[in-house]
């Protein structure tokens, strides 16, 4: 299987010669869910940096990884970088993490500064704290939520702090964030971007889409997204899409896992369109949060959240973990609450369930795949 991984262990070109584009976005966007131990002070902030081949000691493994989607790929990652002349001379500065369950906001960034000069500013996705995905779910009815706002902040105060030409991504609600940055930063900042990287990100509100900032940022924006996507597809967009072929074909919500996304002579492997499971799901949700009213969408999740939340649990980890604990928990919540609010939440469920059956026969359709613009590859 070639993967970010293979990439990364077989192209050694540096950025001379080869230039960052969308694998390189993908993995240095992946490696912002990485936290760093507090060995590593002189990362955080903006007064000192880290050489990326210094994060590869077996001691530190514990921290760096933890709670990450897919510890294990994440390791082979970082030490084919550390050893690869493409990426082992990069460093790694501004390291900033914040978690604020009263604000229900989850942030965290780092920037790559590139060797030849400019630098790389990742925006971390959703990690395994329920704050982060009840903030995500918070897009729904809330413009902009916090992490954008602190997107925002962060790029402003990199593009203070590091000289040279910009990249901006990140993968799941990074993407996002990397396109609310960009596109509200100052226009003397956005000259300075090169490109706007968003891999399998949620979309933003139709009346955000319409507005001058974010219009003007499409000919920089490049949005990848794995071919039965899910995340990618929530909320609107209005940017060309390049769909990529992933080697995960039953359980479709792991294609969201970068690991599975295929590359080929040094590429990803584009897909023409996106799967029909892909577009039923998308015009499943699509109406189901269009007949919810904003009001209504923040009283689902802050109760389907309460519910998660029963037994003090902060992560989906412990979630998991203690899932023989905490599924009666959550049982025994939904029978305590309010009746109303139970109708409420059971009802908004039924109606979610009902609008799946009514698009089913769209699933057997041939013409429901889209067929997608052209995306520019080359820039």
């Amino acid at each position: 299987m070639n993967n970010i991984v293979s990439f990364a262990q077989r192209v050694l070109d540096r950025f001379g010669t080869r230039p960052l584009y969308s694998v390189d976005s993908l993995i240095l966007s992946w490696l912002s869910y990485m936290y760093l131990p507090e060995e590593y002070e002189e990362a955080r902030g903006w007064d000192g940096s880290i050489k990326l081949s210094d994060l590869y000691h077996a001691e530190h493994f514990p921290v760096l990884f933890r709670e990450t989607w897919d510890p294990e790929n994440s390791l082979l990652l970082l030490s084919a970088m550390a050893a690869n002349p493409r990426y082992r001379d990069m460093r790694i500065t501004g390291f900033t993490e914040i978690t604020d369950p009263e604000a229900e906001k989850q942030f965290a960034a780092m920037t790559f500064l590139l060797p030849g000069g400019g630098a790389y500013i990742a925006y971390r996705g959703t990690d395994m704290s329920l704050v982060g995905w009840k903030e995500d779910f918070n897009m729904s009815f809330r413009y902009p939520i916090p992490a954008q706002e602190e997107a925002l902040k962060y790029l402003e105060e990199a593009a203070s702090r590091v000289e040279g030409r910009l990249y901006v991504g990140g993968h799941s609600k990074g993407g996002n964030l990397a396109v609310y940055a960009a596109a509200n930063a100052e226009e003397e900042l956005r000259d300075r971007i090169v490109r706007v990287f968003s891999h399998d990100g949620p979309g933003f509100p139709e009346k955000v889409w319409k507005s001058a900032q974010y219009l003007s940022l499409l000919p920089k924006l490049e949005k990848t997204l794995p071919q039965s996507s899910i995340v990618g597809l929530l909320l609107d967009h209005q940017e060309a899409l390049r769909v990529v072929k992933s080697n995960v074909l039953v359980n479709t919500i792991w294609q969201h896992n970068p690991f599975t996304w295929l590359i080929e002579d040094g590429d990803f492997c584009d897909q023409e369109r996106l799967t029909k499971k892909a577009e039923f799901m998308d015009h499943t949700l699509d109406q189901w949060l269009a007949e919810l009213s904003e009001k209504d969408r923040q009283k689902f999740f802050g109760v389907l959240f309460s519910l998660l939340e029963t037994n003090g649990t902060k992560s989906l980890t412990e979630l998991r973990t203690d899932w023989k604990s905490n599924i009666p928990s959550v049982v025994k919540a939904l029978q305590d609450l309010d009746p109303e609010i139970r109708s409420f939440l059971l009802g908004t469920l039924k109606e979610l369930a009902a609008l799946g059956v009514r698009y089913l026969p769209e699933l057997f359709r041939p013409d429901v795949q889209l067929k997608l613009p052209e995306l520019p590859l080359k820039f």
